[in-house]
């Protein structure tokens, strides 16, 4: 206990001297690369480049706990979303990145030896950030690369997947946002 306070204040310095910021919340650790501890919501779009449209509080423990799938029967796998915490022969097109060799479980995060989850930002960093590159992928509707920004790939993986449920369920129609629907995910600024 007393090293995981130790590690946290020394990556909330890091944060500060680095010019990243201070952690405001420990209920927001999307500002680590990494974890083993499952947050209850995260801050998606936090430092949004966006005029119109602000962060995103995203449910995680309602997304991996409750019947969340499309199918509305079924809890949404921890690598709907966390797609390199699979085997490589489990991965579908357009993914290719593999870095677990047993799919990420809650159980499995929850072994001493399990390796931490990385968050979103680690790869898919904001439109304008050279620091590392920023996954391509060519759709199936599409002839040129397209950048995987964090933009990018929330919203194709948030927007399908509700998409998916408001057609499996038309009732979750205006109860779920869908692709054309913003601000119910995103706050407005001002």
């Amino acid at each position: 206990m007393k090293l995981s306070v130790v590690l946290l204040a020394c990556v909330a310095c890091a944060l500060v001297v680095s010019g990243r910021g201070p952690v405001t919340s420990l209920s927001h650790l999307s500002v680590l690369e990494e974890s083993k501890t499952q947050p209850k919501e995260v801050v998606l779009d936090k430092d949004s480049q966006s005029d119109k449209y602000g962060e995103v509080a995203f449910n995680h423990e309602n997304h991996a706990t409750k019947n969340y799938n499309p199918d509305g029967a079924t809890v949404t796998a921890c690598t709907v979303c966390h797609h390199t915490d699979q085997p490589a022969a489990a991965l579908k097109a357009p993914l290719k990145t593999s870095e677990r060799d047993a799919p990420l479980t809650a159980a499995l995060l929850e072994k001493a030896d399990a390796k931490p989850v990385k968050t979103c930002r680690t790869c898919h960093l904001q439109a304008g950030d050279d620091s590392s590159p920023i996954p391509t992928v060519v759709f199936p509707d599409k002839t040129t690369p397209t950048k995987l920004t964090n933009e990018v790939a929330n919203h194709n993986n948030c927007n399908v997947c509700h998409d998916k449920a408001i057609a499996a369920r038309p009732a979750l129609k205006g109860k779920i946002p869908g692709s054309n629907d913003c601000v119910p995910c995103h706050k407005p600024l001002g």
